[in-house]
């Protein structure tokens, strides 16, 4: 009978636990429908030829008005801790600012700055370099 109970307790608390698991709340999405875009050696300022995507991006919010997204400023290797944490910074309020003079309100626009600390590329080239002076876009 002991062990009957202590089944059934466990069962129990594994499906209390699996419910609980269930309702936590999920991305609408990571970034499928949403584009990075690219940056210069040492500079935040929105390339011309980024700008469709950021339009693109703001469209999707405008279509979604229930999402919040996170701009992730991210940098290539090169560089201190402190000045990339402080360009990615730069970098994602600037494409939150873009997408603000497109109508998407700023309240639904957070920013991030991971500096050099998660890139795409790991390898010492130039075009690697350029993958990982990035923002994302996350929804939640």
């Amino acid at each position: 009978m002991k062990r009957f109970t202590l089944v059934v307790l466990t069962v129990a608390c594994a499906a209390m636990l699996f419910g609980c698991a269930q309702q936590q709340k999920k991305p609408v999405t990571p970034t499928a429908n949403l584009q990075r875009v690219h940056f210069d050696l040492d500079r935040s300022n929105i390339k011309p030829e980024y700008e469709p995507v950021l339009r693109g991006n703001a469209a999707w919010m405008q279509s979604n008005q229930n999402a919040v997204v996170t701009v992730e400023g991210h940098c290539d290797e090169r560089g201190s801790v402190e000045y990339n944490i402080a360009l990615g910074d730069r970098r994602a309020n600037s494409a939150k600012n873009y997408m603000m003079n497109l109508g998407v309100p700023g309240g639904r626009l957070n920013t991030i700055s991971y500096g050099k600390e998660r890139p795409l590329c790991t390898q010492h080239t130039e075009s690697c370099w350029w993958q990982n002076r990035r923002d994302e876009f996350v929804a939640h």
